[in-house]
């Protein structure tokens, strides 16, 4: 799979993950965009396969969603910039407007763990 088929292929369901975070109209809610993506991310890893990639597809993934964060969210950001927004102070409160459960919590935690590279402590 090349980049171009992860387009083709991801771009339905991150048009879904878009409706899901629109307000309204032309507002979307870049905070919850942000950690839906980095789930996907995360599950991706856990289980290429269940994602309907193989694990040597995780990079194209990669690579895609990174182009959906920047585009949706702000030149600059990408998968890393969505975790580094997950374990600020900022993104902790956003954990909690959204009613994400403990266990999601620490999911992410895991995950900003290892892409941060760093300890990491969320309330």
């Amino acid at each position: 799979m090349n980049l171009e088929e992860a387009r083709q292929r991801f771009i339905p369901a991150v048009e879904e993950i878009l409706e899901q975070c629109r307000i309204v109209d032309e507002f979307v809610d870049k905070e919850r965009f942000q950690i839906m993506i980095a789930t996907i991310w995360g599950n991706a890893v856990l289980d290429p396969d269940k994602s309907g990639i193989t694990s040597e597809e995780l990079s194209v993934l990669h690579d895609f969603l990174n182009e959906e964060l920047a585009r949706v969210v702000g030149e600059e950001q990408d998968i890393t910039s969505a975790f580094e927004f997950i374990v600020s102070r900022r993104g902790q409160d956003s954990l909690v407007r959204l009613n994400i459960s403990q266990r999601h919590k620490e999911f992410l935690l895991y995950f900003a763990r290892l892409i941060l590279q760093r300890d990491i402590k969320l309330d």
